[in-house]
């Protein structure tokens, strides 16, 4: 078993397992693109939407999204369960 090892030659042997972890991650990505691939025409679809409809450039778009979740935890410390309460109540 030694003499087998010592036989091969390394660098084959990182050129044929380069090749196959290369041909596996292809793989991988066009199954990620095959099964995304409506998402990815809506997205297209929206921000040039927005882009040409609106005069919103992506830029922005970009923004306001990294900007939701503060934009979220700001609702949520605002939102007045009480006075929602009662306004439920006095309608019934």
């Amino acid at each position: 078993m030694d003499s087998f090892l010592t036989a091969v030659d390394t660098q084959t042997v990182l050129l044929v397992a380069a090749i196959a972890v290369s041909l596996l991650f292809l793989r991988l990505i066009f199954k990620v693109l095959n099964a995304s691939w409506g998402s990815i025409l809506a997205i297209a679809a929206i921000v040039l939407v927005l882009q040409y409809a609106f005069g919103i450039a992506p830029n922005q778009l970009l923004t306001e999204i990294s900007q939701l979740p503060q934009d979220l935890i700001q609702f949520v410390q605002n939102f007045n369960l009480p006075e929602l309460s009662s306004l439920y109540s006095q309608g019934s």
